[in-house]
């Protein structure tokens, strides 16, 4: 059980940079960037972003992913990548003169709202823009919209970057670190540009000559990289996760947003995960996604074609069935009576199961779930 708990942990921790990027293993990019290797997850979303005009590398050659990105070439290459507009009159940064060559990038983000000086009238321009200060970057940059309320360990509701943070968030921007986000850990030129990435195409429509692709933001833990190993271990633990939207080990008392009833110091359940802890929506989408990993005709087949078709009769049974397939080792080291068993689960009612999506994936979430399973009227 504890190797299990190992290799989950350490898949939480790898999914962070790699979640739903190519892995790039025979990619054929022109002029690539030296010390960009073919092999690497980020081989094609970096050669875009330079191809647009978005980034650019070195005279040498190189594009350098792991150098940790400053404020003003954050800023520049947000002012390449969107027209921002002119929200506050300009205030002259001390330590920014006008001979800068990043002076109008820092004025534009500054006029937009974004950048602020300090007490002393200081920006720091060559100092590390840290995640925290990324997020705000992006968030106001792209408008973007919290579309959840879920916050980071890390980063509680009461920290100065939580809404920022929440934005990507939701909008499956960042996934986060084994459940933290990490705010003041500075951003690589690499991270940045896959972040700018996912924002530039967050909105592209789905390409049905594509392999299926999971909902962006809505299916973590492994990597693509990872599932395509073969483990059935992995996808079985996958599939788990998408049955905490119709399944929970916890009474009704826990589940329901009835601010009157208390457990474990008035938390519900929702509330005893963070974001970024790998919870994972029943959408068809990820059904498709898992369908690729699994081998035709297996017994996880058969349960995602069950789900694919509306099927959620025997969720219980299910649940425990996945448990044993996720960890083998489950079922021979817990204690007899402790073993869980389907006596011990409860299927979510329709009011819950809404909420916790509502709550975890937000109304475009929820409006999706409608669409696809025919529950409501949007």
């Amino acid at each position: 059980m504890k190797n299990k708990l190992g290799k989950i942990v350490m898949a939480a921790v790898l999914v962070v940079p790699m979640l739903f990027m190519p892995t790039g293993a025979e990619a054929a990019v022109k002029d690539p960037f030296k010390d960009v290797s073919k092999n690497s997850p980020y081989v094609d979303i970096v050669h875009e972003m330079r191809d647009k005009n978005i980034i650019s590398g070195y005279a040498n050659g190189e594009f350098r992913p792991e150098e940790s990105i400053s404020r003003k070439h954050a800023a520049a290459l947000v002012n390449r990548a969107v027209k921002l507009p002119a929200r506050k009159p300009f205030v002259k940064f001390k330590d920014v003169s006008p001979k800068n060559a990043y002076f109008n990038d820092i004025k534009k983000l500054q006029q937009a709202g974004i950048f602020e000086a300090d007490a002393k009238g200081n920006l720091y321009p060559n100092k590390p823009i840290t995640r925290a200060e990324m997020a705000k970057v992006l968030t106001i940059a792209f408008q973007l919209d919290v579309q959840t309320e879920l916050n980071f360990v890390d980063v509680p509701k009461n920290h100065p970057a939580s809404q920022y943070v929440r934005a990507l968030y939701s909008n499956g921007i960042t996934t986060g670190d084994n459940g933290k986000y990490q705010p003041n850990k500075p951003v690589t030129r690499v991270h940045y540009a896959l972040f700018l990435h996912r924002i530039l195409h967050m909105n592209d429509p789905v390409d049905p000559t594509e392999p299926a692709k999971p909902l962006r933001g809505q299916l973590g833990v492994y990597t693509e990289e990872q599932m395509e190993w073969g483990n059935t271990e992995y996808v079985a633990y996958q599939m788990k996760l998408l049955l905490a939207q119709k399944v929970t080990r916890y009474p009704e008392a826990y589940r329901l947003p009835d601010s009157n009833k208390e457990a474990y110091g008035k938390k519900r359940e929702i509330d005893m995960n963070s974001a970024g802890s790998g919870y994972s929506q029943m959408a068809k989408e990820n059904i498709q996604y898992l369908k690729r990993f699994v081998k035709k005709g297996s017994e996880l087949d058969q349960i995602l074609d069950r789900w694919d078709a509306g099927d959620f009769s025997n969720v219980k049974n299910e649940y425990v069935n996945l448990v044993g397939i996720a960890d083998p080792e489950y079922f021979v080291w817990c204690d007899e009576d402790k073993c869980l068993d389907t006596t011990q689960l409860h299927v979510w009612t329709e009011e819950a199961e809404e909420f916790y999506i509502r709550t975890v994936f937000g109304q475009r979430g929820l409006n999706l779930h409608r669409q696809q399973w025919g529950t409501k009227e949007q």
